[in-house]
């Protein structure tokens, strides 16, 4: 199977936050910044791999400042590891203040996407390979969480399977 620089699928969304974006305190509802991110991994998954493609996880989502009606949203995805068939995505998501142009880190998740077939099976997508420092270090890390998911995935398929309804 082929490899790919991550850099061929990083991507870029911009959004302004607009009052049907809004929860009932005004500040951005948190349901629509995680479709936001979801969306933005859904690009790069699909980039990546040019195959179908499906939300498997979202390991964490930190919501680190508020933000507000008027504000732009920036996310920008990127891969940082692979597996047969599955991609961890890091989703960045910056707040620039409407009126003042003022940048700072707002968001960031950790998504896993699985690559599927017509028949909704797993199937092998490209490997990445790391080329710079900061890529390297990205996929050293993400090769940890993803052992971490794959213990959290088996507790938890053991507690479902082992609880009544």
């Amino acid at each position: 199977m082929e490899t790919k620089k991550p850099s061929e699928s990083e991507t870029f969304v911009e959004r302004m936050v607009l009052p049907e974006d809004m929860d009932i305190y005004e500040y951005l509802y948190g349901g629509r910044l995680m479709e936001w991110i979801d969306n933005c991994a859904s690009i790069v998954a699909t980039k990546h791999c040019r195959k179908r493609t499906v939300t498997g996880s979202i390991d964490s989502l930190f919501f680190l400042l508020p933000i507000h009606l008027g504000d732009m949203v920036l996310l920008h995805g990127y891969i940082n590891y692979t597996t047969k068939s599955t991609m961890e995505i890091e989703i960045d998501v910056i707040k620039q203040e409407g009126l003042t142009g003022i940048r700072r880190y707002a968001t960031k998740a950790y998504l896993t996407y699985v690559a599927i077939d017509a028949d909704g099976r797993p199937t092998e997508i490209p490997q990445i390979e790391p080329e710079t420092d900061d890529e390297k270090r990205r996929y050293a890390e993400a090769e940890k969480r993803a052992e971490e998911r794959r213990k959290r995935l088996e507790t938890i398929k053991q507690q479902i399977l082992n609880s009544p309804l």
